[in-house]
């Protein structure tokens, strides 16, 4: 049954198991503020600009952290709270890690959905499920121990030495990123291209707006999370109709 699966997916000894390894992630997170708070004492940077950057971006991850958070909880109906919790603190990809826990329910010969439905999870479904989440990320622990120092140096030989070049490849990088994700969930036609385009339209009124009245920084500041809210929205109830 479901409810013994759960009692042992949200039992004490996973709390136990998955709590070090949050609280390095939060070790880390502290550690790379300061750091950064140095280098920034460093090169004299204006503190007024650093709060307010952090203050901008803050603002703009509200909106994603939403799509994240339903989609955590999506998790947690698999797999339970704490490793739920474990996983997406770590790899900030919710998706990612209930695609894991769909391709480990595959893997055995079951469909996560029906089994959920039918009180068919199991404690070999959880190992398996913890497993695939965990080799999954090998990719992104290998590249940034290797790569991390030779950023700047991969950056040069792709700007070929130009200094000017190297941010609209950094944009291009993070635009072409972004437009699979888009076009990863407009494809087929239908209520997510829709709320695709009006989120979209969205930002480039605000954008628009924000030009046209540079003293209102709140416009670029909540650009990102009122498009995608507002995309959101128009998406749900275009799936109504």
């Amino acid at each position: 049954m479901n409810s013994e699966y759960f009692s042992q997916a949200n039992g004490p000894v996973l709390w136990i198991a998955c709590i070090p390894a949050v609280f390095i992630v939060m070790f880390e997170c502290i550690l790379f503020y300061r750091k950064s708070k140095k280098q920034a004492i460093e090169l004299q940077i204006d503190p007024k600009l650093i709060k307010t950057s952090m203050k901008s971006s803050a603002i703009s991850a509200i909106g994603p952290c939403v799509v994240v958070i339903a989609t955590v909880l999506s998790l947690i109906s698999y797999v339970g709270t704490p490793l739920a919790w474990m996983r997406n603190s770590i790899i900030g990809n919710a998706q990612e890690e209930l695609l894991a826990a769909n391709f480990a329910a595959n893997g055995m010969g079951m469909d996560l959905n029906e089994s959920l439905a039918n009180g068919t999870l199991n404690l070999s479904f959880l190992s398996t499920a913890a497993f695939v989440m965990a080799a999954g990320m090998c990719g992104y622990v290998i590249t940034s121990a290797l790569f991390s120092d030779k950023v700047a140096l991969i950056g040069e030989k792709f700007s070929g030495g130009n200094a000017e070049l190297l941010p609209l490849l950094t944009l291009g990088a993070v635009v072409g990123g972004m437009s699979n994700i888009v076009v990863g969930q407009s494809i087929p036609l239908g209520a997510n291209t829709i709320g695709v385009a009006v989120g979209a339209g969205v930002m480039a009124v605000i954008q628009i707006l924000a030009k046209k009245m540079p003293e209102k920084l709140w416009l670029k500041e909540w650009a990102m999370t009122i498009s995608m809210f507002v995309g959101m929205i128009v998406a749900y109830a275009a799936s109504l109709i």
